[in-house]
Parts: C-alpha cells; sequence; structure tokens
C-alpha cells in the first residue's frame, strides 16, 4: 500500500506541475481552463441585454473569442482567422445566473478562485469517501482520488464533475442509511446534468422508491423555479438549443468519451451516422438489461452486494449515455472505493481501480514534447481517456460477473440449508 501511496502522491505533484508548465507555454482557456472559459462567456452573456442568448453559441463565441485573444498563446491560436471556437453550454439557465458573480473579477483571478474551489470540493469529497471505507488507509485513499485522471482532468479543464461527484455520493449514503428522501433531493441535483441520473433515477422509479422520486422532484421544482427566475421563460424553453452540438453521432469529440458511442467509432470509423446511431442503442439496451437483471428482486439497500449493483449502475450510466467525458468516471467513487478497499475485496478489482487511477493521468501528464501546444495535449487526453474506457468497461465486465457469481453462489447454498 506504500507503492501506491508514492505513487498517488508523485501523480498529484506532477499534475500541479502540469498544470503550471500548461498556463507557462499555452496561457488560458485553449486547453487549460476551456469549459470554465465557456462558463464564463456564458455567464458574461447572461448578464448582458438579453439573456435568451446563453444558448447561442455565436454569442457565446464573441465572448470566448475575446478570452483567448486575451490569454491564450498557444501556436496553433490565431486571433486574427475567423472561426467558432465555443461550444454550447448545457446547463439550466440557473446555472449561468449563479456564475455570474466570477465575471466581476478579472478572468485570470476567476479561473483561480473557480479552480482552488474545486480543488477543495475534490479534498472534501476524498476525506468523505475515504472516512466511509473502513479499515482502508484514507491517505492513500485520497491520494488515489486526487491524483486520478477524472479529478484531474475536472480540474485541469474546469468542469463541474466533482460537484456531481459530491451529489452522487450524497445520494448513494443516505440511500444506504435508508433515507430515500433525503437520496432524492441529492440525486435531483443532477438535473444540472439529467443525462447523469438516467439509470439510477429509472431504477428507483422501478423499485417505487417513491419518497426519492418525491425528493428528485422537489430539487427539480426548485432548479426550473429558480431558471424562471434567473431568465424567464424564453430563456428556459431556449434550453433545449445547448443540445444541437451533442446530438451529432461524431460530435463533440466522441475519441475522448468513455461510451458505447466513442467504441463504436474507434471499431467502425467511417460508420454511416444512422446505423451508428442504431448499434449504440442496441448496445445500450443490452447493457442497461444486464443492469435490470441483477437488480431484479426487491429492493435491500442494506444489503451486501448493494455497492456492486450501485457500482454497475454507475459504471453502465457512464457507457450508455450519449454524451460521457472521462472526467464524468468521477462519479464512480464512493461505490467503487467502498468495494475496492474493503475486507475479502477482489485482487483483479484492486489492480483495474489502481491502474484506472494511475496510468491515464500518468499519460495526460507525462511525455509532452516541448513546447506544449493544443494538439500535443489533445493526443495525450485521446490516449489517457481510451485507456480509461477500456478499464471503465473492464470494471464493468467484472462487476457483473461477481455479482452474478454471488448470486449463483448463493442459490446454491440456499436448498442444502433448508
Amino acid at each position: 500500500m506504500w507503492i501506491v501511496r508514492f505513487l498517488a502522491l508523485a501523480l498529484v505533484v506532477s499534475s500541479l506541475f502540469f498544470v503550471w508548465r500548461t498556463y507557462v507555454e499555452t496561457g488560458l482557456f485553449i486547453t487549460l481552463g476551456m469549459d470554465y472559459g465557456l462558463y464564463l462567456a456564458q455567464a458574461t452573456v447572461m448578464g448582458g441585454d438579453d439573456p435568451t442568448k446563453i444558448y447561442d453559441k455565436s454569442m457565446i463565441n464573441i465572448v470566448y473569442r475575446r478570452l483567448l485573444d486575451t490569454y491564450a498563446h498557444d501556436l496553433s491560436y490565431d486571433p486574427g482567422a475567423p472561426g467558432i471556437w465555443a461550444t454550447h453550454v448545457p446547463y439550466p439557465p440557473l446555472f449561468a445566473w449563479i456564475m455570474q458573480p466570477l465575471t466581476w473579477v478579472s478572468p485570470s483571478a476567476s479561473v483561480f478562485l473557480w479552480g482552488a474551489a474545486n480543488a477543495l470540493l475534490a479534498l472534501g469529497l476524498g476525506w468523505r469517501v475515504a472516512t466511509h471505507c473502513r479499515g482502508a488507509d484514507k491517505p492513500t485513499i485520497m491520494l488515489l482520488f486526487l491524483g486520478s485522471y477524472p479529478v484531474v482532468l475536472n480540474l485541469y479543464v474546469g468542469q463541474i464533475q466533482i460537484l456531481l461527484a459530491w451529489f452522487v455520493t450524497e445520494c448513494y449514503l443516505a440511500l444506504r442509511a435508508g433515507n430515500d428522501y433525503r437520496a432524492g433531493v441529492w440525486l435531483g441535483c443532477l438535473l444540472l446534468k439529467p443525462h447523469y441520473g438516467l439509470l439510477l433515477g429509472s431504477l428507483l422509479l422501478w423499485k417505487g422508491r417513491w419518497r426519492a422520486v418525491l425528493g428528485v422532484t422537489v430539487t427539480g421544482a426548485a432548479i426550473v423555479g429558480g431558471s424562471l427566475f434567473a431568465g424567464g421563460l424564453g430563456t428556459l424553453l431556449a434550453y433545449p438549443q445547448a443540445f444541437s452540438d451533442m446530438v451529432q453521432f461524431r460530435g463533440d469529440a466522441p475519441t475522448v468519451m468513455l461510451n458505447w458511442r466513442s467504441v463504436v467509432l474507434d471499431w467502425y470509423p467511417s460508420i454511416y451516422w444512422r446505423n451508428g446511431i442504431i448499434l449504440t442503442l442496441v448496445l445500450g439496451t443490452a447493457t442497461t438489461l444486464c443492469v435490470a437483471w441483477v437488480w431484479r428482486g426487491p429492493w435491500n439497500a442494506s444489503a451486501a452486494d448493494f455497492p456492486a449493483k450501485i457500482l454497475l449502475t454507475l459504471l453502465a450510466t457512464t457507457l450508455v449515455i450519449y454524451h460521457s467525458h472521462a472526467y464524468g468516471a468521477v462519479i464512480l467513487v464512493m461505490p467503487l472505493a467502498a468495494i475496492t478497499f474493503s475486507q475479502g475485496a477482489s485482487r483483479l478489482g484492486l489492480g483495474l481501480t489502481c491502474a484506472g487511477a494511475i496510468i491515464p493521468t500518468l499519460i495526460f501528464t507525462g511525455g509532452h514534447a516541448a513546447p506544449l501546444s493544443y494538439w500535443e495535449i489533445s493526443l495525450h487526453t485521446e490516449w489517457a481517456s481510451q485507456i480509461l474506457k477500456t478499464i471503465v468497461f473492464a470494471l464493468c465486465v467484472h462487476t457483473f460477473a461477481n455479482l452474478m457469481r454471488s448470486e449463483r453462489d448463493e442459490n446454491l447454498i440456499q436448498p442444502s440449508s433448508s
């Protein structure tokens, strides 16, 4: 375990040096803080005369290009060249309204504040997870979490996925404690990125956990009401525009995603988009049926296999949903840690978890040529994401196989004990 702790600490330190090197050699918003720059641009548009324009990519691009012109000095970016560098921000209007105070300071200070807040949140989440892994080495778990590729990538691009991982963690702990309503309230927070709650929410409906459904409804109503207050009905009705880039089969860099759409394009790059969507849906449906199979029978949140079932549900979520970037895998942390660092845990599961935390980060942060560039970093991001995708698929198969094996062993024991 000391070796794992040392490697995890080395990952955290090397990631910090890589972030600093990227800042010095490429500036901000070209890769470092890329997603946060989009949030900042959308929040700036929100503070303008017409909040309904927050889902107008051309409007966001004006502000985003201004950020790039000032803070990006990568050789691949030419301030004089026309083009769209921005993408849509697919969050409800309430998010852009909440982000507005961060537009009141300079963009560089804003990036620092956002990064510091997310780093503190990651520290808090890592500690919360570690304290619920009884008998495990807490510093090692925290360092593995902080140095893992999904967390490093979240902090690097300025995503909100660490916040979503906190929501999922609290939802899991509330379900485990038998407090369905509180679990639903936390799960409802995923409506900021609703696709991440697709399978877990459907599971709660199927199992008739109505107090949890009520909690989701309460949080959802608060988000909708807050969005109406923040931007009005017109802005809320414009929200579906934010998904126009995402619905394209080859849209939004599927090569760095973890889902079936990415796998299909890996295996068959030239596939016709309609056939690709059909094949993706078939594979996603098959994965969902496997999850449903392990959940058949009565609901029992105190059962020994409950963490594995939740983990399988979340693993399947990352594979099934249409838009699933590598940083999204951070939502797996609580059930994955609970299983991996429990007594009698599988060595294969531990090996896959440590490999998934360590190897992609090494690829992402190390071995870069000088000077750094957008294309160099993008290439390493693709390699790291491909490795993580392979490990996530392996973990999904491993978790499903273990659940099936446990069920078979239980069925064999029951007749002899009667």
